[in-house]
């Protein structure tokens, strides 16, 4: 059974910790603990944190990162040529 993180606290938590998120994704304490304030990661961490929450049996939604995402189906703007 996979378990649900729902904020940004939670899920560096869940990862050890400021000082291991760190080191997991090449940035400062400092950066961790702006997160925490910010409740967003940075895009680029997103495949790092997903993963890593994967082998661990978790999971974070995805707006915890400030990402652009395709719009659901069916509301896609057709394309002319």
């Amino acid at each position: 059974m996979v378990m649900h993180i729902t904020n940004v606290e939670d899920v560096i938590d869940a990862l050890g910790g400021n000082e291991l998120v760190a080191e997991l994704t090449s940035n400062t304490i400092t950066a961790i603990y702006n997160w925490r304030a910010n409740g967003k990661f940075p895009a680029d961490t997103y495949l790092l944190i997903q993963d890593e929450l994967k082998s661990r049996g978790r999971i974070a939604p995805n707006h915890l990162w400030p990402m652009r995402q395709p719009p659901a189906i069916g509301k896609r703007k057709k394309r002319t040529a």
